[in-house]
């Protein structure tokens, strides 16, 4: 076993990523090895053009901890604008890396919990904190694409045709519609241009395509990334210079739920995609204009 994680990191340092997966595969796939699933994981990631070096040299630095700052800056990642579509490889694959941590262990559903009953604390808040950085980068690819940013990370400010300045076009029959104005409301100065003095609300159609499934998968994608990021980061201390403001984001993000949890409880607690396809698309619209249209801009 040991012999085959070695050979795998070393190839991983040559890029040669699904070599390096394979070896790990002839030894079968060991879901509670934590060394094991930190290289698996390692090889979608290296596929999916993400590298841990490239993220602390030229992210983490520009991460900004506050509300309403926190989106824009994961918008602006540098990899941010490698996702030119709904169903981008780079992001399918990078989500891959993602979900063979969060479910590793053999846990059929996503929690800093569950992975610390299985790999003990130590083991498992490594790999938490490797999901995390992961987490970060694809969130702020999904942001970037689906709020039409541009390279500084500003919703709306994109050269997508569509010219769209919100996430979600919103079912103004809905049974939550007046709830989601209340986000959207000027007077909380946060939602950028996806606001009530810049009516209709106009959402990407590679969200809003007219497929109920279809939609509900796409802002799923996004919604999940969330709240798996929350539950991770306030169950991690952080400690060194190269860590900027991740302890504060903890704090920043309970304070956030709070707002979404006075309409619909669960929301924030929605960390696998089954679970979010099955919340009606009301309540998916309330946590995407509390959650994210409130605070990226």
């Amino acid at each position: 076993m040991a012999t085959a994680i070695d050979q795998a990191n070393f190839l991983l340092t040559d890029r040669e990523c699904s070599k390096a997966r394979e070896v790990l595969d002839e030894v079968g796939y060991q879901s509670s090895n934590n060394r094991y699933i930190a290289v698996y994981a390692t090889t979608y990631a290296c596929e999916a053009n993400y590298s841990t070096v490239n993220f602390f040299a030229n992210d983490l630095t520009g991460l900004n901890s506050t509300a309403g700052g926190f989106f824009g800056s994961l918008s602006g990642f540098s990899t941010s604008g490698l996702m030119t579509s709904a169903t981008d490889t780079d992001f399918l694959t990078l989500q891959q890396a993602i979900d063979t941590i969060l479910y590793s262990g053999s846990n059929t559903t996503s929690s800093s919990a569950n992975r610390i009953s299985v790999f003990g604390l130590r083991d498992a808040t490594n790999l938490n904190v490797q999901a995390l950085y992961m987490i970060l980068v694809n969130l702020g690819r999904w942001l970037n694409y689906h709020g039409n940013a541009d390279a500084l990370g500003n919703k709306g400010a994109g050269t997508n045709p569509e010219a769209n300045n919100c996430l979600y076009t919103y079912n103004t029959g809905g049974a939550n519609f007046a709830v989601i104005t209340d986000a959207l409301d000027d007077g909380a100065g946060q939602s950028g241009t996806c606001n009530s003095a810049n009516t209709p609300y106009n959402g990407t159609t590679d969200i809003t395509t007219g497929v109920p499934t279809t939609d509900k998968q796409r802002l799923c994608r996004g919604i999940v990334l969330l709240n798996n990021f929350i539950d991770i980061i306030i169950n991690v201390n952080f400690s060194g210079n190269n860590t900027g403001d991740l302890n504060n984001l903890g704090t920043t993000f309970n304070t956030l739920c709070q707002d979404v949890t006075q309409f619909a409880d669960a929301l924030c607690d929605l960390r696998d995609m089954a679970g979010c396809e099955a919340t009606s698309i009301d309540d998916l619209e309330v946590y995407v204009a509390w959650l994210f249209e409130r605070n990226y801009n």
